[in-house]
């Protein structure tokens, strides 16, 4: 709390000066920036599920945020015929001091995990160490660059501690309008959760964008080439015709949403150390076997998490086209279509890797077996559209939304991570087979189901005056209802889980069909998953989410509700207080609560936390 409020006085003695900085007379060059420093507190106690577990009025997070812009028109400066010349360049700057000081069973967890997490872009297992571990302390505490703060290969940019968030130049010249650089696309319903949104990845670091970290904050933008053409400006019934297009370079930037590690943070996704069910199974083999296969001729067993990140290859380019118009002078509607890496990776287990076991590497072995499963990141292709217009009847805005998500990567347990292939890695087997034990012949590895889904908005909007409750300004109201409906699952049956989260206590896997019954290496064939251990993903999924802000004190105190309420039982409500003390100085309170079933945001339902922010503007 001292960092807070050093921060809070440094943020009043610099906020005399409102005004954006000009570096030229003619103003032609900006300078803006935003900083703040946020601290956030626990406020009630962990579920079992959560590790490492929390108490009241910990410290969870103290995030201090910088992001300087600089912006130019070049046109005044260059020879005629181009109608508009500017650039923009806006730098990220994150630091999370949660493992530096603070509440510090989150770094003695980070330290103690004992299943080894790995990412690379080669289909080869970890154990080649052609794949780096990933640096958790590091995504989490600076999040740095996803392009430039990798050094997965010799010769690659050294790490940056920060992110070149947008960097971009434009040029337009008659109906011709071209964005070249780093930017954001957002297509789609993005209000809180961003379900319908998905051109560009998203920060996951602090579990749920949208809830405990502002929407825009958490995109990630991209190195992308845009265009925009303007088709007429009155056609009949159509006027303000567009079309929009835009390539991201998959050789370039092939940038995926990060995969959670789990009890590496305050925000990690609600499992223990995925080496404890690697444990636990080995626990109910009786002793004899215990040493004899699992010790001397695997050499152990490790549970490996390997991040499998798309190749930069312009195979993995994403891009998209959108045309628009508004019809009868009151409906703007759009339609396009996109392809894109989808948002939720989804595990898949990869063979028993043996190549460092003694019962392969023979005297040179020195183990231990790596049981690994593989996040994969695919492509899905998307098309939809969207029209909004003003309702006299209902004095308000009405927007609609339908998208329809094509071949997106799925989680079925049985598919992707079939543990009872386990022992049918060759080396493996032959081994059994040695010693008595017959395994059916067939696939050694899971697989990726696909599945198409249809997701939709239905949102309302509206300004209107509540006198008894503020006398003097009006509301703002802007409530949607947002679905899924998974349409794999309704016409073929197939019983889809949500992308590998297991539910509470359970492992995920069982040793046989009775453990009690387990006598030793003739019932390794029984092993098997157990799709009722990981959390259900229902064929049509929906929820409603709606915010409330208004205005007093002449605009200097904004208070703001939001709800995010499941149709089958999750609710999340973050409220805040914003306090504009000045132009440049703004605090801001914020209660994050949660609760309901465990499922999407419910399997945040033990993280509530109230936060304090104090913000600077150079604006």
């Amino acid at each position: 709390m001292r960092a807070l409020a050093a921060a809070a006085l440094l943020l009043a003695l610099t906020s005399r000066r409102t005004d954006a900085f000009f570096l030229d007379d003619a103003h032609d060059f900006e300078l803006r920036a935003r900083a703040y420093t946020e601290a956030a507190l626990a406020t009630e106690h962990s579920e079992p599920q959560t590790t490492p577990g929390r108490a009241p009025l910990q410290l969870i997070s103290h995030r201090t945020f910088v992001s300087p812009e600089l912006e130019g028109k070049l046109a005044p400066y260059l020879p005629g015929g181009l109608d508009d010349v500017s650039f923009r360049l806006a730098l990220w700057g994150f630091y999370d001091g949660i493992y530096d000081y603070g509440t510090g069973q989150y770094d003695r967890a980070r330290q103690a995990l004992k299943a080894r997490f790995t990412e690379g872009r080669t289909d080869t297992a970890p154990v080649t160490r052609t794949d780096e571990l990933r640096d958790t302390r590091k995504i989490y505490t600076y999040q740095p660059d996803p392009v430039l703060g990798h050094d997965n290969d010799p010769g690659e940019v050294a790490d940056l501690p920060f992110r070149i968030n947008e960097a971009y130049v434009n040029v337009a010249r008659g109906r011709l309008f071209l964005r070249l650089g780093r930017q954001a696309i957002s297509w789609g319903e993005s209000d809180t959760i961003a379900l319908l949104d998905q051109s560009n990845p998203f920060n996951l670091t602090l579990g749920l964008p949208g809830v405990f970290q502002d929407i825009d904050e958490a995109r990630i933008p991209l190195w992308t080439v845009r265009g925009t053409w303007s088709l007429f400006h009155d056609w009949g019934r159509l006027s303000s015709g567009f079309v929009d297009a835009y390539l991201v370079p998959g050789s370039i930037d092939a940038t995926v949403s990060q995969t959670p590690i789990p009890t590496a943070s305050p925000y990690s996704p609600p499992e223990s150390d995925p080496q404890q069910f690697v444990d636990t199974f080995t626990a109910f083999i009786p002793a004899a076997v215990r040493n004899g296969l699992i010790k001397a001729a695997l050499g152990g067993l490790q549970f490996v998490q390997y991040d499998h990140l798309p190749a930069r290859t312009m195979g993995n380019s994403r891009y998209g086209a959108r045309v628009g118009a508004i019809v009868d002078r009151d409906y703007t509607t759009s339609l396009w279509f996109y392809r894109t890496i989808a948002q939720a990776p989804v595990p898949r287990f990869l063979p028993l890797d043996l190549s460092r076991a003694p019962l392969v590497a023979g005297a040179r072995g020195h183990g231990p077996s790596q049981i690994i499963t593989e996040t994969v990141h695919g492509l899905t292709t998307v098309f939809g559209g969207s029209v909004s217009f003003y309702s006299a009847p209902v004095n308000g805005i009405i927007r609609g939304e339908v998208e329809y998500f094509l071949d997106e990567p799925a989680f079925i347990p049985s598919a992707n991570i079939p543990f009872e292939r386990l022992p049918r890695s060759p080396a493996l087997r032959r081994f059994l087979a040695l010693a008595g034990v017959r395994l059916a012949p067939g696939p050694i590895a899971g697989e990726v189901p696909h599945a198409d889904f249809f997701r939709w908005e239905l949102g309302y909007d509206r300004f209107f005056f509540l006198r008894r409750l503020n006398p003097t300004n009006s509301f703002t109201f802007v409530t949607a209802l947002v679905g899924s409906w998974n349409l794999s699952e309704t016409f073929t049956r197939d019983d889809f889980r949500s992308y590998g989260q297991r539910e509470p206590a359970d492992g995920g896997l069982r040793p046989g069909a009775n453990v009690k019954d387990l006598k030793g290496i003739p019932d390794l064939p029984k092993l098997h998953t157990v799709p009722s251990d990981f959390v259900d993903l229902k064929p049509v999924e929906s929820f409603i989410q709606s915010t409330l802000q208004t205005d007093y004190l002449h605009g200097r105190l904004t208070p703001r509700v939001t709800a995010i309420i499941n149709l089958r039982g999750t609710y999340a409500f973050p409220l805040g207080l914003t306090y504009r003390y000045s132009d440049a100085l703004l605090f801001d309170l914020r209660y994050v609560l949660l609760a309901g079933g465990f499922f999407q945001t419910g399997l945040f339902r033990d993280r509530d936390q109230v936060s304090a922010r104090v913000t600077w503007l150079l604006s």
